[in-house]
């Protein structure tokens, strides 16, 4: 897990999700984009080394947006998850 990403899954209550319903559903896509993201990292040990005079193979390359973009959209659903707390009075 790189330093940007949140540092944990969060799973609503049920009270936060009748406050809430989309909580769940993004919960849910958050889960899945660390799963996603651990999984590449496993699968391709060459990720995120420094680069080389040679572009990285096109799927390497694919995982590294992956991951960019993965990293990105969790930071987006935590600011999402902060504000909700924030509107709601559930922080």
């Amino acid at each position: 897990m790189s330093a940007r990403e949140p540092p944990d899954v969060w799973l609503p209550t049920t009270g936060q999700i009748l406050m809430a319903s989309e909580r769940s559903i993004l919960a849910t896509l958050d889960t899945t984009l660390l799963l996603a993201a651990r999984t590449l990292e496993a699968e391709h040990a060459a990720l995120g080394e420094q680069p080389h005079e040679e572009p990285s193979p096109p799927h390497l390359a694919l995982a590294e947006s992956i991951l960019i973009l993965a990293a990105s959209l969790r930071e987006l659903i935590a600011s999402y998850r902060a504000a909700t707390d924030h509107l709601l009075g559930d922080g």
